[in-house]
């Protein structure tokens, strides 16, 4: 366990909170490159508050968190002083959080939280395919688009001192425009009785869902995840055409169906969105818990 008085710095507590069903904690010493330890998770099924939930965590781990500093991650807005926690029930408040803790808490994105990670360097980079290296060392502009219980992005500017700020977006919200006759049907379907189909609502769909067959009875199965991939690319070239591009900007390339489930980052020197040769796509997997310190 993390000793989180050592050296005379206290560790902060670290929450993930944009899993449906689950609550993920952990600890970490603040650092160039912090470690997260301790990784603990909760089922809040029947859990009333978001506040027994934290009583819950102190009972089985035996800490007492008055007095600590707490970031934490979550799926949607992190913005306002009262914040609706994504698939959940509940809703918390900065003021009872600093109450609780008697800190004033970090609530990050779930996506700006893991864009913060990789900047520091402790998000583990699994290039899939292109011939750039997702690095933030160069400045411009960087995507990081999610794709799990939703779809979340975040855009990274990289300044020419160096210095870094994530912009959080909702951007999995935007309304989706199909660019053919296969995917009108296939959004009409999707769309069902909602009013407009989005961007989350393409993008999480199952390739194995029954409304393929339906929808789409010429496209044999194993052809849709290349259809599902070749829509995440205009997505982020979407995002690029909604943020702007910058110094370094986005650029298209083929992502196959493994980067679904994953976090992932578009990166190139190219100015323009469709250099699909110089493409780079890679996987940010899960280290511990999808938060970081913000780098000084």
């Amino acid at each position: 366990m993390l000793d989180r008085h050592a050296s005379g710095v206290r560790a902060w507590l670290l929450i993930e909170a944009s899993r449906e069903g689950i609550l993920r904690f952990a600890t970490a010493l603040p650092s160039a490159r912090p470690r997260i330890a301790d990784i603990h998770e909760i089922r809040v099924d029947g859990v009333p508050t978001f506040t027994d939930a934290l009583q819950q965590y102190e009972r089985e781990k035996r800490l007492q968190l008055s007095g600590m500093q707490c970031a934490m991650a979550i799926a949607g807005a992190a913005n306002g002083e009262a914040i609706s926690l994504v698939r959940s029930r509940w809703t918390i408040s900065r003021a009872g959080l600093a109450a609780y803790f008697g800190t004033s808490p970090i609530i990050l994105n779930d996506v700006a939280a893991r864009a913060w990670a990789t900047r520091s360097g402790t998000g583990i980079i699994e290039p899939i395919r292109g011939v750039d290296r997702l690095s933030f060392d160069k400045p411009g502009r960087y995507g990081m688009i999610m794709v799990e219980e939703g779809v979340g992005a975040a855009i990274v500017d990289v300044a020419r001192d160096g210095s870094v700020r994530v912009l959080e977006t909702e951007a999995g919200h935007m309304d989706f425009a199909a660019s053919n006759e296969r995917e009108e049907r296939l959004a009409k379907a999707v769309r069902g009785a909602n009013g407009v189909v989005s961007w989350e609502m393409l993008l999480m769909f199952d390739r194995m869902d029954p409304i393929w067959a339906s929808a789409c009875p010429d496209l044999l199965e194993p052809e849709r995840p290349r259809v599902l991939a070749t829509l995440l690319c205009r997505f982020a070239v979407n995002l690029m055409h909604s943020f702007g591009r910058g110094t370094g900007s986005w650029s298209r390339g083929v992502a196959q169906r493994e980067c679904f489930g994953r976090t992932v980052a578009c990166t190139s020197n190219q100015r323009s969105p469709h250099a699909a040769t110089s493409a780079g796509w890679c996987r940010i997997r899960r280290s511990g818990v999808s938060t970081s310190t913000r780098p000084s």
